[in-house]
């Protein structure tokens, strides 16, 4: 039967642990294994869920003794740990199985472990999901871990015939005609009436599993790909579907497949969603961002100024900044912070009002700094500078955008755009300030120099970044339109040999204000500086 030893091939001469139940599935397995030159360890795990449960081992040892293959045995009281764990029967002795599978292997210094599951497992795998309404219809993976299905393709009909020219006899179990349990429903009632009308259907849904897993494990990599600085609510549903998965996994959250539906779609219309997972995780999508776990909002650093008191938040609090007075509830909806967290976010006030702001970029009030007598982020100052080279830009006629560099927290660079004066659109504030301090360091290795941008950079700019060796990116507003920092194209994402650290919405409503501003004058003024990658407007 070359169609069932041709997948074992790859198994010769190695010590591999095959379950076997007793049942002709992986008593078939057991015998081929053997055919194909593998050295083979048996397992057999007694669930106790029949009486005769253990008629069903002295079987199997038997049948081993007489192949000459070593036979390890357990007993384990399915049932009860079931019950114990608040676990479905079958949910239960699947994982019982394999935790006992898996420690055998490791004794037995077995490379892989073998399961005979068959194409019309896969079928009945793939029509669960169908009826569960799973979001990924792949069934049961042909590797897993050191857990191999090399038959899956393999049909019930030519393992029974293998069994027969062998003269092997098997072992039925009774459960599997008990139409109780979901799979055996399936098998008995629900497929010999799909057959009927559909002869391949097996086949069919097997290839159902094959696609949809090629599918899924495509869009997870995209997935993958996602950073912080990716906007979220741009992704296509799948992708933030496979997203929300992987954060909730790493988080050891539970989740159903409409948990996954429903914070995708919070996340893409940018909506504000709370949800009670399993075991009582809250989790929320608001803002575009995933909160899988309360916020940790950053204490004060430095001594309290006399007068200055810490508290929360209150309704009437304003904050007084550069560009005016603001409610700390905009700042608070701006700065992207959940609802249900704010109450958390510490704040200074004093007699003037609100001080400071304990969001995950602390915020100041104007002239706070001073009086607290904390030095100044050198990130926001440095941002302030080339915020003044993008005014300087806007009053030229330019997009405004304007960067510098820091080298050991000096400006060692700096530049604007100035590509409508220079009638070059390479003329980027990004490149005018790298090429400077090229020149200033005398090195175009950067490794040690920090790129503050007032707009997150586009792909040019980043890509001279890279090819420098820049070790860090700080930008203030996102650039929706030609970002390089995030979207489907996402460059960080590539091999690059180098990847800087990277920072944004640093004084982001400053920098997005001054953009908005100026592309409002050139509307008013029915005029406009030519169009490039960078206009949001």
């Amino acid at each position: 039967m070359l169609s069932l030893t041709a997948p074992l091939a790859p198994y010769a001469a190695q010590t591999v642990l095959v379950g076997v139940s007793g049942g002709a599935d992986s008593v078939a397995l057991l015998l081929a294994l053997q055919q194909a030159g593998a050295r083979v360890v048996a397992a057999h795990l007694d669930h106790a869920l029949r009486p005769d449960s253990a008629e069903d081992a002295r079987w199997v040892q038997e049948l081993c003794a007489g192949l000459g293959v070593p036979c390890e045995m357990a007993r384990v009281d399915v049932g009860a740990v079931a019950a114990r764990q608040g676990r479905n029967l079958e949910d239960a002795a699947r994982r019982v199985r394999y935790e006992f599978l898996s420690r055998i292997a490791r004794k037995a210094g077995a490379s892989a472990i073998l399961t005979a599951h068959t194409r019309r497992d896969q079928a009945e795998t793939v029509l669960m999901g169908l009826l569960r309404g799973e979001a990924v219809l792949q069934g049961i993976p042909a590797v897993r871990g050191r857990v191999h299905r090399p038959w899956l393709g393999a049909a019930r009909a030519d393992i029974e015939a293998f069994l027969l020219a062998q003269q092997q006899a098997w072992r039925e179990d009774p459960s599997n005609a008990d139409p109780s349990y979901t799979r055996a429903w399936l098998r008995l009632e629900v497929m010999p009436v799909l057959t009927a009308r559909f002869p391949g259907i097996e086949t069919a849904l097997a290839r159902v599993a094959c696609l949809s897993a090629e599918d899924d494990a495509a869009l997870s990599g995209w997935a993958a790909r996602l950073n912080p600085h990716t906007p979220l609510p741009t992704q296509p549903p799948a992708v933030l579907r496979r997203w929300v998965r992987e954060q909730l996994q790493d988080a050891g959250i539970s989740f159903h497949a409409e948990h996954l539906q429903d914070l995708a779609a919070a996340l893409r219309e940018s909506a504000t969603l709370h949800l009670t997972l399993p075991g009582a995780r809250q989790v929320t999508a608001t803002g575009g961002r995933l909160y899988t776990a309360p916020q940790v909002w950053p204490a004060p650093d430095f001594p309290l100024p006399a007068g200055w008191t810490l508290r929360p938040r209150q309704p009437a609090d304003r904050i007084r900044l550069p560009a005016g007075t603001r409610k700390l509830s905009d700042l608070l909806t701006d700065a992207k912070v959940p609802r249900e967290s704010r109450d958390a976010v510490p704040v200074l006030v004093s007699a003037e009002g609100v001080q400071w702001v304990g969001v995950q970029l602390p915020v100041w009030a104007e002239g706070a700094r001073a009086v607290a007598g904390a030095p100044e982020d050198p990130h926001h100052a440095a941002m302030g500078e080339a915020l003044t080279l993008a005014h300087a830009s806007a009053e030229a006629g330019e997009v405004p955008v304007g960067a510098v560099v820091l080298h050991g927290g000096v400006v060692v660079g700096r530049g604007r755009n100035t590509s409508r004066e220079a009638g070059d659109m390479t003329r980027h504030a990004e490149l005018a300030a790298l090429r400077e301090v090229a020149a200033t360091l005398g090195t175009p290795y950067l490794t040690g120099c920090t790129l503050v941008v007032t707009l997150e950079p586009c792909p040019m700019c980043l890509g001279a970044a890279l090819e420098a060796r820049i070790g860090a990116i700080v930008y203030g507003a996102a650039n929706p339109k030609a970002g390089a920092l995030g979207g489907v194209t996402d460059l960080l994402a590539a091999h690059w040999g180098h990847t800087p650290t990277v920072l944004g919405g640093v004084r982001a409503a400053e920098a997005a204000r001054l953009l908005r501003e100026t592309f409002r004058q050139v509307r008013q003024n029915k005029t406009s500086p030519p169009r490039h990658e960078r206009d949001p407007a």
